[in-house]
């Protein structure tokens, strides 16, 4: 039995090859060139398929039988077609997608897509749990942000600044600077990362939040704490 088959090897699949560590994996493409990519990269399973994506290849691979899938094709119309026809083949399998269009975010769970990897999905950061390997923010990174200008990163509060003795509920990140909340880390309880919920802390200096967004938005909030902490201490 196959456990997992990686679909696709051009920039999305060559980032989650060089994730996964080993070789043992099946790595399906559907051109030649990506075919000599994967070869010239040590890869020894690899599968060259038609393009249009047919039932009885998918089956002749071992589709039925396989445990785990992952649809990382460049064209998000043909990665959604070809999740829904791993799907329509093997009603057991896992499937994880990515997408970069939140449009079709949707279309791929109607398709029957466990989980969905986006730069705007925060359960990305679990893929881990399916595929049982740790995950860090350099993986995230990787994997997920893959191609865009958006990054995992840490804003760590200062005293006197802008931010501190702020609640949570009341800044808005996402409105000015576009920038999404994913946890916290307070000091003051321990060092682990609180995700988000209903948890409605009051930010201190010291305490950490963990972020996403593009790298010109954390620099210029990073730049404004600085800035906001020199002019309280005037």
């Amino acid at each position: 039995m196959k456990k997992e088959i990686l679909f696709g090897y051009g920039k999305n699949g060559k980032a989650v090859a060089h994730e996964l560590e080993r070789k043992d994996f099946t790595i399906v493409v559907f051109n030649e060139e990506e075919k000599k990519d994967a070869g010239n990269d040590g890869y020894l399973n690899v599968e060259l398929l038609s393009n249009d994506i047919l039932d009885e290849e998918l089956i002749e691979i071992g589709i039925k039988d396989t445990e785990i899938a992952i649809c990382v094709l460049e064209n998000e119309a043909r990665n959604l077609f070809l999740s829904l026809s791993i799907r329509n083949l093997n009603k057991n399998i896992k499937i994880i997608a990515k997408s970069e269009d939140k449009e079709y975010v949707h279309r791929y769970r109607l398709a029957g897509v466990n989980k969905i990897i986006s730069p705007y999905d925060i359960i990305a950061k679990r893929i881990d749990v399916i595929l049982k390997k740790p995950v860090t923010i350099d993986i995230i990174n990787s994997i997920v942000f893959e191609d865009t200008d958006l990054y995992f990163s840490q804003i760590d509060i200062i005293d006197n600044s802008f931010l501190d003795g702020k609640k949570l509920s009341e800044i808005e990140l996402e409105q000015e600077y576009n920038l999404v909340i994913v946890g916290i880390i307070n000091k003051e309880k321990s060092n682990r990362l609180q995700f988000l919920g209903n948890y409605d802390h009051k930010l201190d200096g010291g305490d950490i939040l963990v972020v996403i967004g593009p790298s010109s938005e954390l620099e210029r909030i990073k730049n404004e704490m600085e800035v906001s902490t020199k002019w309280h201490s005037q």
